[in-house]
Parts: structure tokens; sequence; C-alpha cells
């Protein structure tokens, strides 16, 4: 007598739904999600990007020179580190003024006064 093999036939599989996970678009944004926030000249930039503007960032704490752009929110890093660099060089400048200032006031020299002009 031969024997016989015996196939069980499975039941047909459904099909599983797996949930894809919508990617950002550019290597920033998703270096970004990686990280909640990073450091530029001591002022924190947040991520919160949108599907729209994946690579927005918001600039939420720093410096009181920075207080101007605490809260707002910029289209990428990019446009907000310029802002950033705007700010701390209104600064320099500013700070650069005063000592030349207090450079020609010890040697004699008295300036002109730009602000009645």
């Amino acid at each position: 007598m031969a024997t016989k093999k015996v196939v069980k036939k499975s039941a047909p599989k459904k099909a599983v739904k797996k949930a894809v996970a919508k990617k950002p678009a550019t290597k920033k944004a998703v270096s970004m999600a990686k990280v909640s926030g990073f450091k530029h000249k001591r002022v924190i930039l947040e991520a919160v990007g949108t599907e729209s503007l994946p690579d927005m960032v918001l600039v939420s704490a720093g410096p009181s020179w920075a207080k101007p752009i605490v809260g707002k929110r910029y289209v990428d890093t990019v446009r907000a580190i310029s802002a950033i660099e705007a700010l701390d060089a209104e600064k320099v400048i500013a700070k650069g003024a005063k000592s030349i200032l207090k450079e020609m006031d010890a040697a004699g020299i008295v300036p002109l006064d730009v602000e009645n002009i």
C-alpha cells in the first residue's frame, strides 16, 4: 500500500494594511525632527514644520538682545539664522560705537551730536 500525503489547505490570508508614515520632504526636516531643538548663538530654535513647510522653525528662547525675534516662526533654519546674525551684528556695532565715543572723550575730542541734526 502506498501512503498518500495529506496536504492541508490554509484559509486565505486577509490583507493587512500597514500604516504608511509620511516622511518630511527634506533632509533638514528629518534631522530637525530627531531633535526637539538646537541652539545658534544662545538662541533656541525648535522644529514646528507642517506638511506644506516641513523646515519651519520657531525661535523659542534667547538672551535679551534676541527678544525682538523670540516667538517668531521662520520658513527654514537659514532664514532664522540670518535674523539672529543680523541682531547680533547690530549689537556688536552698537557696542563698538559706545567704545569709540569713550575713546574720543578720553582724547578730549567732542563728538558731533548726530541725533539733533
